[in-house]
């Protein structure tokens, strides 16, 4: 927890030093889309923002298929447990 935290405050201190040391806009193109006057910490900060979103999604698709597993490794696990079934016949045989 204190070593995300730590990480949380390094890059929060380095986007306001970047902030301070470049206040001039800069011309935006992507595609066929284009700005003339972005502050630069905007396009930094809206790239941070969706490698946020991005590794959140792919995180929670991970999340979800391990929690799949464990819960079919679980099931099998009980059912291991459970003593075989033998029938009648099996045992007249022995």
């Amino acid at each position: 927890m204190q070593r995300q935290l730590v990480i949380i405050l390094l890059v929060a201190l380095v986007l306001i030093l970047l902030t301070v040391q470049n206040p001039n806009p800069v011309p935006l193109q992507f595609l066929s889309w284009e700005m003339q006057q972005v502050p630069l910490i905007v396009i930094i900060l809206l790239s941070l923002l969706v490698g946020i979103v991005i590794s959140s999604i792919l995180g929670l698709i991970k999340q979800s298929k391990l929690k799949e597993k464990i819960r079919r490794l679980e099931r099998e696990i009980e059912e291991l447990k459970q003593p075989p079934v033998v029938s009648p016949d099996e045992t007249l045989e022995e």
